[in-house]
């Protein structure tokens, strides 16, 4: 399992970016490359990126660009070779693009090739689902003594803020109401007494219930609106029931990470949890591919072309996007289905990648009309 404990310099990618990345047009330059997180091949990293930057600008010159125009494009590329700071800390995989009044560089966790392409739009397919965060899901350690919360991938966890989501028992907010079982009644003098039908542990009961509560409605509000990252639950069995009472969320997982979580290691957590995630992502995959050919079926989808879909797309009538994950890599150059992209989220439409699609298409759309 890939190291979970250096995922701070994995750079985030929004669909907004993604929408941005497909809609540049040329003279365009998409470098990927696989970079080393440690050892003496870190120090290789700027070196081959130079190397690469270099390959880029002669393709620029070899498609027409003047000496000027590819110094232009290629300036920020070269002028991040010198920031120091960003070759210290690197993921698994750094794509970096650049256009005319246009560049940016993506530390992610993508084990890229190592290449250079010159077009006249940028190679965005290789970041999709980077972008679109289909393998990411939530973690929830959960005990009585501390409450974390984890963003993670198949490949790399880190903790992320509670937000409104109580640290601890203790640090909820409120006063506990009493049972109603339990009275109070007063004497002449005024004095109180507490009569209980039951033990310090019913109260405490109370307590828990509001804790598990408070951490369901604090979880709810990091919740984006239309998240589908799956969410695991660390915890004790006994928690489990109340929390799904008050998290009406529909990708909650019912299999848990069970037993207290505070005695594991970060590491052990996210493989565990992963072995819970993995599956419910292949049943969405599947579910997603299952909806495409229903679309097929009814006339309301494209099965393969990229031009097709790119020019549907350009007239808004692409609902939904599905990319096989062989089609998302790096291993060719730019095409119509990377402006495809761009131009379903800049419509409000939905890109998935899929690990497959009926009549063993690469690539197919769900049509709005």
């Amino acid at each position: 399992m890939a190291d979970i404990t250096r995922t701070a310099e994995a750079d985030s990618i929004t669909k907004a970016d993604l929408a941005e990345l497909g809609n540049v047009t040329g003279p365009a330059v998409s470098i990927y490359m696989p970079t080393a997180r440690g050892g003496a091949e870190v120090r290789e990293n700027p070196i081959r990126a130079k190397a690469l930057i270099k390959d880029a600008e002669a393709g620029l010159k070899a498609n027409g660009a003047s000496e000027e125009a590819a110094a232009e494009i290629l300036g920020p590329l070269v002028a991040l070779l010198e920031d120091h700071e960003f070759w210290r800390y690197l993921a698994d995989g750094l794509a970096m693009y650049a256009a005319e009044g246009f560049w940016r560089a993506y530390r992610l966790t993508i084990d890229f090739p190592e290449v250079a392409y010159v077009s006249d739009r940028l190679a965005v397919l290789p970041v999709v689902s980077a972008g679109m965060h289909q393998d990411d899901f939530l973690l929830l350690a959960l005990s009585q003594n501390r409450v974390r919360l984890f963003e993670a991938t198949f490949a790399t966890m880190r903790e992320i803020d509670l937000g409104s989501i109580p640290a601890s028992i203790e640090d909820i907010s409120g006063e506990t109401t009493p049972p109603p079982h339990q009275q109070q009644h007063f004497g002449a003098g005024g004095g109180g007494v507490m009569h209980s039908h039951g033990t310090g542990a019913e109260v405490g009961g109370v307590q828990l219930d509001k804790f598990l509560r408070q951490v369901a409605q604090g979880l709810g509000e990091v919740l984006e609106p239309n998240d589908r990252r799956p969410v695991v639950v660390a915890a004790v069995a006994e928690y489990l029931p109340t929390l799904r009472e008050h998290l009406t969320y529909p990708h909650l997982l019912g299999e848990a990470v069970a037993g207290n979580p505070d005695t594991s290691r970060p590491d052990e957590l996210h493989e565990r949890a992963w072995a819970i995630v993995h599956p419910a992502l292949r049943a969405r995959s599947e579910a997603d591919a299952e909806r495409f050919g229903d679309a097929i079926g009814a006339g309301r989808a494209l099965a393969g072309g990229g031009s097709d879909i790119l020019h549907a797309a350009r007239d808004g009538r692409v609902d939904t996007l599905l990319l096989t994950r062989r089609r998302c890599t790096a291993d060719h150059g730019p095409d119509d289905l990377d402006s495809a992209v761009g131009r379903v989220l800049a419509t409000s439409g939905t890109v998935l990648v899929v690990d497959t699609l009926p009549k063993d298409v690469a690539e197919g759309a769900i049509l709005r009309f």
